[in-house]
């Protein structure tokens, strides 16, 4: 039974990021133009060594060809001295390391043509009596030009791998009268041996050089992702509220891009900022304004003493609640609109807590409440001294409030190098879990058994901003005999 199953198409997509395109098409064009650079540098090298060559064996023909002149008797070419001169010279053994190329023997031949181009001697025995008119160097020599050729050494081996030879002629002259022609040939094998040793020296550097430029490129690359990974990082962390430091560049462009974002954030902050402060305003001032405008009202009647005084009391404690509602979040406002730390300082906070509990010893008196304060690890902390104070005071003050009376409060002060870490608490009545979530939240806040005042329920709130500030974090959590809170900065990764 043949069943019909439609097929579907699988697309697979592979993302290449901008930065491995760039690293790849910045491979390919310094590969190509060292390709181009090293090919051409080989066969400049390749010209100069043939340049080099051509002049030495220029100078060796003329020296032949006048010293032959100067044996020339009754214009017949005598070849009997440079017969000799080379039958020894082959004799001889060599041991010259020229560079990374060892030379055993001389490897230059010669031959002497007479006026009508016929080889009167050769240093090889071989081409003697044969016509030589024909070849250019010969032809051209008798001629009474620059004779010179480079070709194949034997006429029936043509292909590209072959041997070559190079050939310089100079004239015999007898009385301004060119009587013969000195051939020198040297075998192009010698020259192509230097000249492969120098390529590979060559292509040795131009990897070197390829390799480091690759180096450098995949570091500049890498650079490059570093520098938009943070860059997105930072956008991200922005857009989800969060309070971190502008990142620095060495790159201006990308340091004016992050400034822009920042800029960005902060002017959409600003708008939804006013919107949420104004409503939230409104909505806790509506309470104290509702209290005050009934107890004016009634005020204006004829009243007892005693309920006036209580009239009036509920006037002064709801004015001192809108004050310190305007206040706490005037000093809210201050903390959510500053990016960072604008005066960072080294902190003792054992003499920091001292004066925080100093300063609340009427209202640990009043409440029987004693403080335990301690004090564990070395390093050196540093933020900014008063919105750190402001913090641990805050944490103080909640537990004031919410402690047992005649009970004690434990101040833990844990520090660890650069880290720090604040912890308070109170021995008291457990928070339930919907209040541990919204503790920090803004404008939270719990009747407190021993608060004369309904609290603005903004100064946990106020802690949590502090620390965002110093990259740091606050919490709070139940433990067997209370309540304890923390705060600490810098955060760990």
């Amino acid at each position: 039974m043949d069943l019909d199953i439609p097929s579907r198409e699988i697309k697979v997509s592979f993302k290449i990021s901008f930065s491995l395109r760039a690293f790849v098409f910045y491979f390919v064009i310094l590969a190509t133009l060292s390709w181009f650079i090293l090919d051409e540098a080989i066969e400049r090298l390749n010209i100069a060594l043939r340049k080099s060559a051509e002049s030495v064996l220029v100078d060796t023909a003329n020296l032949l060809a006048t010293s032959l002149e100067q044996q020339l008797t009754d214009g017949s070419l005598d070849t009997w001295e440079i017969e000799r001169l080379f039958d020894a010279v082959y004799q001889r053994k060599l041991n010259a390391q020229i560079y990374q190329v060892l030379k055993q023997e001389v490897d230059t031949e010669v031959y002497v043509t007479d006026r009508e181009g016929k080889v009167v001697y050769d240093s090889t025995g071989v081409h003697t009596g044969e016509d030589f008119s024909t070849w250019r160097d010969v032809r051209l020599t008798l001629e009474g030009e620059y004779g010179a050729r480079t070709s194949f050494r034997f006429d029936d081996q043509t292909e590209e791998d072959d041997e070559k030879i190079m050939v310089i002629s100079a004239p015999i002259h007898l009385n301004q009268e060119i009587v013969g022609v000195v051939g020198v040939v040297k075998p192009i094998e010698i020259l192509e041996m230097f000249l492969l040793d120098d390529s590979n020296q060559l292509k040795r550097y131009a990897i070197g050089l390829l390799a480091l430029a690759m180096i450098l490129g995949y570091l500049v690359s890498l650079s490059f992702t570093a520098a938009t990974k943070k860059l997105a990082k930072f956008a991200n962390e922005i857009a989800a509220g969060k309070k971190v430091r502008r990142p620095e560049f060495m790159d201006k462009r990308f340091s004016v891009l992050s400034n822009a974002i920042a800029h960005l954030r902060q002017q959409l902050d600003g708008k939804e900022y006013v919107e949420q402060y104004v409503h939230s305003l409104t909505h806790e001032l509506k309470s104290p304004i509702t209290a005050i405008q009934g107890s004016t009202e009634l005020l204006r009647e004829k009243l007892p003493e005693e309920e006036r005084e209580r009239f009036l009391n509920n006037i002064e404690t709801s004015n001192i609640r809108m004050a310190r509602l305007v206040d706490r979040m005037l000093s809210l406002a201050r903390i959510e609109g500053q990016p960072e730390v604008t005066e960072p300082a080294v902190l003792d906070l054992e003499d920091t807590v001292a004066l925080i509990v100093q300063e609340r010893q009427t209202q640990l008196f009043e409440r029987g409440l004693t403080v335990a304060q301690r004090h564990q690890g070395k390093g050196v902390v540093s933020g900014d001294r008063l919105l750190i104070s402001q913090a641990i005071a805050n944490l103080l003050d909640n537990a004031i409030e919410f402690g047992h009376p005649d009970s004690e409060i434990n101040v833990l002060v844990e520090i660890e190098g650069e880290h720090c870490r604040v912890s308070v608490e109170n021995r008291g009545e457990n928070l339930d879990a919907f209040a541990s979530e919204k503790a920090f939240d803004r404008f939270f806040s719990l009747p407190g058994a021993y608060r004369s005042t309904k609290s603005t329920g903004l100064g946990l709130s106020f802690v949590r901003e502090i620390m965002a500030l110093h990259h740091g974090k606050a919490s709070i959590k139940n433990t067997e005999v209370g309540v304890v809170a923390h705060i600490e900065w810098p955060e760990k990764e």
